[in-house]
Order: C-alpha cells, then sequence, then structure tokens
C-alpha cells in the first residue's frame, strides 16, 4: 500500500472522514512530504543530515531581514479549502503574480483583508499560520465564532479560486532558531488548546524539517476528538515519529465521546503541574497557545514551577492585554514593573485634536484612548484594523501634519510621514490621510 493510500486509511477508520471528504483532499504539502519522504527514512534510521541542514539554513535566514517580503497589501489566490473540524476550516493561499511567497518562521501569523459585501467596508483580522515554513503556499485555520465578522465572512463566502488580500507574515512568537541550531537543544515544548493548535502545527513541522533529534513535546487540550481539528493527522505522525525522534504527542480530553481515547491519552484538564511532571523536568521553551485563561494559567503555573519567565511565551489573537493580535509577550518580563511606569507621559496626548482629512471629521484625543485608531473609530470612520498593537500594519495611515509618539516602536513597516494609528499619540494637533 502506498504512503498516500495508508495515510488516507488512517483518516478513513475516523470520525475526520466526515470533514475532510476523500483522499484527494487531504493530499496537501506537508502530508505528502512527510509521509512519503522523510518518515519512511526516519523510521528507517537513514540519516537525513542534508536535508536537515538545508532546512536549518532557511529557517535560519527566515529569522533575518527577508529581501523578498514585500510592504502592504498583495493579492493571493485561494487554492483550497478543507473543514478540519465542525467550526474549523482552513484555508490555502498561493501567489496571483508569479512572485513566491516570503519565508517565515513557524509561529507567525498572517493579516488578511476581505470587503464586507453588507456594508462594503474592509475588515483585516490576524491568523496563526498553520502551514509549514517551507511549503510553497500559506494557509491559515479558522475557527468560527458566533458574531465573529471575519470569521463569518471567510466561511460563508471564501471558496477555491477567490481572491483575498494579505500582508507579509509577522509575529515574535516563535521559538529561538539559535536553540534550534545548538549542538545540544533543550526541549521544545509546545501547549495548545482548541484552535491554539495552529501555530503548533507550523512550528512543529519546522522542527521536524531542521532536525530530528531534539525533544519535542505536544500538549494539545481538547473537548473530544470530532471537535479537535488535526487530531487525526497529528496521531499518525506522532506515531511514526516515536521510535525514531524526540518528539512525543500528549493529549488531554475534558469531555471525551466513546471511542475517543487512546493509551496514553489523558483525562481532564490540561495544567502547568500535569505538564511537568509527564515532563519530568521544567527545562526548556514553552510555548502556549489558546484561551487567554489557559494562556495564563499555564504560562503563570509553569514560571511556579521552576520553568525559566523569559522561556515562557504565548499570543493572543483579540485579547485585552498588549499581546492582543498576535504579538507574542514573555509571560514575565522581568523588566517590567507597573509601579516603575512613568504616568505622565499618560496625559500629554489628551486634548488634542486629531482631524481625518478625507472623511472630513475631527475630534479630540480623550484618556484611555491607546491610539489614534480610536478616534478613527469613534467618529467611524473607515481604518482597517488587525492586531491593534502595532504590529500587522493594517491601520498605517498618512501623517499630513503634526506629530505622534509611539510608547514603543512599532514592529510594522512604517516610513517617514505615516502614522500606525493602533498605537500612534499625538503630541500635537494631528491631520491624519483617512
Amino acid at each position: 500500500m502506498s504512503p498516500s493510500l495508508f495515510f488516507a486509511a488512517i483518516f478513513c477508520g475516523s470520525c475526520f472522514l466526515l470533514f475532510v471528504g476523500s483522499a484527494d483532499a487531504i493530499e496537501e504539502w506537508e502530508w505528502k512530504r512527510l509521509t512519503r519522504k522523510r518518515l519512511p527514512k526516519l523510521r528507517s534510521g537513514k540519516a537525513i543530515d542534508a536535508a536537515s541542514a538545508k532546512l536549518a539554513d532557511q529557517s535560519a535566514s527566515a529569522a533575518k531581514p527577508d529581501v523578498s517580503r514585500w510592504k502592504g497589501w498583495r493579492s493571493a489566490s485561494v487554492q483550497s479549502v478543507k473543514d478540519e473540524s465542525p467550526d474549523c476550516r482552513s484555508f490555502v493561499f498561493v501567489p496571483t503574480d508569479g512572485e513566491p511567497f516570503s519565508a517565515f518562521l513557524g509561529g507567525q501569523y498572517l493579516t488578511v483583508r476581505l470587503k464586507d459585501p453588507s456594508s462594503g467596508k474592509n475588515v483585516s483580522r490576524c491568523y496563526s499560520l498553520s502551514s509549514g515554513p517551507d511549503e510553497p503556499h500559506y494557509r491559515i485555520t479558522v475557527k468560527r465564532v458566533p458574531g465573529g465578522m471575519m470569521s463569518n465572512l471567510l466561511h460563508d463566502t471564501i471558496d477555491v479560486g477567490d481572491r483575498i488580500e494579505i500582508q507579509a507574515p509577522k509575529g515574535k512568537f516563535h521559538y529561538s532558531v539559535e536553540e534550534s541550531q545548538s549542538p545540544n537543544p533543550e526541549p521544545l515544548n509546545l501547549v495548545a488548546a482548541g484552535i491554539g493548535i495552529t501555530p503548533m502545527l507550523s512550528m512543529l513541522f519546522q522542527s521536524l524539517n531542521e532536525r530530528t533529534d531534539r525533544d519535542v513535546n505536544l500538549f494539545y487540550q481538547v473537548r473530544n476528538a470530532v471537535d479537535a481539528p488535526f487530531l487525526a493527522p497529528i496521531r499518525e505522525i506522532a506515531k511514526m515519529l516515536e521510535a525514531s525522534t524526540g518528539v512525543r504527542v500528549h493529549l488531554w480530553f475534558s469531555k471525551p465521546e466513546d471511542d475517543d481515547l487512546r493509551p496514553g491519552d489523558s483525562i481532564g484538564r490540561l495544567s502547568a503541574e500535569r505538564i511537568v511532571d509527564r515532563l519530568g523536568h521544567h527545562r526548556g521553551e514553552y510555548l502556549i497557545c489558546g484561551p487567554d485563561v489557559f494562556m495564563n494559567v499555564i504560562a503563570e503555573g509553569l514560571i511556579e514551577c521552576g520553568a525559566s519567565a523569559d522561556r515562557v511565551m504565548f499570543e493572543s489573537f483579540g485579547g485585552k492585554s498588549k499581546s492582543a493580535g498576535a504579538l507574542a509577550v514573555p509571560a514575565c518580563d522581568p523588566c517590567s514593573d507597573a509601579s516603575d511606569v512613568d504616568e505622565s507621559n499618560s496625559d500629554d496626548s489628551v486634548g488634542w485634536n486629531v482631524a481625518f482629512q478625507t472623511s472630513g471629521k475631527s475630534a479630540s484625543f480623550e484618556a484611555g484612548m491607546d491610539g489614534l485608531l480610536d478616534v478613527a473609530e469613534s467618529l467611524d470612520v473607515d481604518v482597517d484594523s488587525g492586531c491593534r498593537s502595532g504590529d500587522c500594519g493594517a491601520c498605517v495611515r498618512r501623517l499630513l501634519s503634526g506629530e505622534v509618539r509611539y510608547a514603543e516602536a512599532p514592529e510594522c513597516d512604517v516610513e517617514d510621514g505615516e502614522a500606525v494609528l493602533c498605537v500612534a499619540k499625538p503630541v500635537s494637533e494631528v491631520v491624519v490621510d483617512a
């Protein structure tokens, strides 16, 4: 039986049959390479040092400025659409201009933009990439959120052949490339809940492509097998890798259905104590993604259990913290102390007039506002937004006059005469091209 048919048979024996469909639907680049080429070699014990070295070089180059990285929005075509669970759908994008996509690191995110047909306004959001970094395409996996404008637009209106606008991948949420390339790397511990599996899948692919001797532990909290995106392929990859690599998958089911559990699976809620107990140590990097409460509790618990604070990281999309919108932050920043914050700078922006030339509207910057974007939204001025943390660049607009300041330099591309509205605060009267 060929590897591709074998992999299809694994799916046909699981509940994923209802959502994945035919064998052809799951024949994506990652699975092809791992099942047909890479995994058979790993299982037989054959060395693939040359390929690993090449892919490690690619990962190292992705951590450096990428000359192919474009600025602003770029059109992409939807190559395929696939349901990974009843409410999670993957979208694979390919270039429309013949130029390859920029390199990225597993864990980074993609900013996507669509026009809402009901209002005619653009909507943009950030989603973690779930594809492997060395693939020729980008893939995001989106959970439908009740009332969520972008997730429902993607699920209800986007199909194969449609076009969507994207920005180059960004984000700090990725494991250390330097650590991965060291002679004896510390363990890589990936902790996910629900749709938080998406960046972990990308990091797992990257790690496997770089080297196979590193200890990689994937902890995955799910409700049951039906509602767990990518569970079937993750299980199969883990089975293939168990004897020949350091990859281990640890599954926790909070409400398992009949026949969900397999030997080694656990019932209940994942906790920092259970992670450390399963590992037998608290060493290595910890990257966490899931609901805000889950991430905060796990991160704080890991540090209490002895994990190094600067090696525990998490990300949040749309959360209330500064990390909202795919900005990865240390679980505990040893350089940050709320008692040392200079509150005097929080008032020098209040009261300045903010005018939007194109729309002909203006208002004063008020206390409690995070940036000029808040003023725009209070006036119903049409401005794209995504991360709200200065990362994605969706809200960059021309600053026609006046001056602004930033508490921290934005991560996105911004040129002289431009402002990142979500984090820019006025220090004079300003006029924005919006």
